[in-house]
């Protein structure tokens, strides 16, 4: 292990310069951060507290305390999204590339000099998955791997993180994993699955139903530890008092929750944080008690190694180091990240390098893709142009209807408005509404709540239905679109229009090098096969008329 003073003079020396050269970069993201905070939190806040807000309003006013707030959250969502999302996203890029980049990677190694970190690569999901310690749903992600040999042991470790979203009306995101996992060479021979659980711990383990429950006559760890084993005599080979000693040794060392697994030679080890490791900080410029943390993280694997004893073979078992060369060497970085190590990542340059992701990943799924069965859509060539005109949806015929019956509802509690707001002065203003069946009743109770809502949602209808697209043109000058009631087609000229890309079911234009979050919608909702050929002959048909 590093002694501290070691640490300590690394950071005085080397760390804490290059951290004070990253304050304007933290400075940025914490910046767009607040901004965005501010612009959807202050209304949010008032909305929650609309009725204490409403008692220093006049009287008749109070109603204020509930519209403006409700208002405003959805404007503020809006803008937190176009204005800050983009440029932070940016400045965090170059502040967590360069840290890792001149922070981290010094600090790993004084920690591990005999292995390398690669902080944008990860152990694979499949050797997560391996010994089934946790449970395999959701999505999967690993960076900040370390590998090599530590003594004569190989072993990989990473930062992993699995989450999956629950369903229903309280849907939650569960937490399977996250944390270091540890991947080593077991100095033992197996043919069986042993798994070690710590009690209370908060990850979510895998299934143990082909497991058997061992109980082992040792005290202390009986009341830290559960262990399952396919073989029962295997489990006890393992864990031997004095294995049992080092683990509960390395759970005292790291005082986290440890999960282990014994299978196939190998030896698995996953440490739950529940939150990121080796990550920059943004409230605050990095201290030096949090490298501290990271280089105890660092060598963390080194602990690992001598703690349970990896490096004795006297039981005939050579080292297998197979893990060290797996076909997953660390890629190649990208422009990126190259960028975003040297701090020099711009708005410009990411949107320009998802523009170029988007349009050479879709190119094969383009020359597959064909004509769906049963769609209504029509896409005709009649020389340079090309026209897509869509059929009507029972969807559209939906959307028409929810749009009636929340224009309905909004009619029906702005009548009962003046009475309810006590303000008879509005009562010129809706008394032309008449009285609205199966509507009034339902808005009596709240005819305030009503109105807000049933006018947002009639509000997000129409524009689904008035301007949906029911037809596109593309020809070499530019590309037409009809919407909704308009009789004149909204024409994007070429260039700087031309991009043309697929969010799910729906297809977007674009241009072609501008930053922009916000993309005119070439298509209504449809299907996802027809939002793919869709977009593939429009793709098509921008290429082929390029001038």
């Amino acid at each position: 292990m590093v002694p501290a003073a070691q640490i300590d003079a690394l950071y005085e020396s080397t760390l804490k310069p290059r951290l004070e050269s990253l304050e304007g970069l933290r400075r940025d993201v914490r910046g767009y951060l607040v901004k965005a905070g501010l612009v959807v939190g202050v209304p949010a806040v008032l909305l929650w507290a609309n009725d204490l807000v409403a008692l220093a309003l006049p009287d008749g006013w109070g109603w204020l305390a509930l519209a403006v707030p409700f208002v405003g959250v959805f404007v503020g969502v809006v803008v937190a999204a176009v204005r800050y999302l983009l440029p932070g996203t940016t400045a965090f890029a170059n502040y967590r590339g360069r840290f890792k980049h001149e922070v981290a990677t010094e600090v790993f190694k004084i920690v591990c000099p005999t292995a390398a970190y690669a902080p944008t690569a990860g152990i694979a999901e499949e050797v997560f998955d391996e010994p089934g310690l946790f449970r395999a749903r959701g999505g999967y992600l690993s960076d900040d791997r370390v590998r090599g040999t530590i003594g004569r042991t190989p072993f990989e470790a990473a930062d992993v993180s699995r989450s999956y979203r629950t369903s229903g009306k309280n849907s939650t995101n569960i937490v399977v994993f996250r944390g270091l996992f540890f991947h080593l060479d077991f100095n033992k021979r197996l043919s069986g699955t042993t798994l070690v659980d710590p009690i209370g711990g908060r990850a979510v383990i895998g299934d143990r139903t082909d497991l058997t429950e061992i109980a082992l006559e040792h005290p202390a760890f009986a009341e830290r530890f559960r262990v399952w084993s396919s073989d029962e005599v295997e489990a006890r080979y393992i864990l031997t008092p004095a294995m049992m000693e080092r683990i509960l040794a390395l759970a005292t060392r790291s005082n986290k929750p440890l999960h282990l697994a014994f299978k196939n030679h190998r030896a698995y080890l996953g440490v739950h944080y529940g939150r990121a490791l080796f990550e920059p900080g943004i409230r605050d410029t990095t201290s030096a008690a949090a490298i501290h943390e990271m280089a105890a993280q660092f060598g963390l694997a080194e602990g690992i190694v001598e703690e349970l004893d990896l490096n004795t073979r006297i039981w005939t078992k050579d080292v297998d180091d197979s893990l060290l060369r797996v076909a997953d060497p660390e890629p190649p970085l990208s422009d990126l990240d190259r960028a975003a190590f040297a701090g020099t990542l711009t708005m410009e340059k990411m949107w320009a390098t998802a523009v170029q992701s988007l349009t050479d990943g879709e190119k094969d799924s383009d020359a597959a893709a064909t004509r769906p069965a049963s769609t209504s859509i029509a896409i005709d060539r009649s020389g340079p142009i090309t026209t897509v005109r869509y059929g009507g949806t029972v969807g559209f015929l939906i959307i028409v209807t929810l749009w009636a019956a929340a224009v309905a509802v909004a009619l029906a509690a702005a009548r009962l408005l003046p009475a309810h707001l006590q303000q008879p002065q509005l009562t010129p203003m809706v008394s032309w509404v008449p009285d609205v069946p199966y509507a009034s009743p339902l808005v009596a109770t709240e005819p305030l709540v009503w109105f807000l809502v049933s006018t947002v949602v009639s509000g997000v209808l129409l524009l689904m239905w008035a301007f949906r697209t029911h037809r596109v043109e593309i020809g070499p000058d530019a590309i037409r679109i009809w919407r909704g009631l308009r009789p004149l087609p909204r024409v994007y000229r070429r260039p700087p229009y031309g991009l043309v890309s697929r969010a799910n079911s729906v297809v977007y234009l674009g241009k072609l090098d501008t930053v922009s979050l916000i993309n005119a919608a070439a298509s209504p909702a449809l299907r996802d096969d027809e939002a793919a050929w869709v977009a593939a002959e429009m793709r098509r048909a921008v290429r082929e008329t390029a001038r």
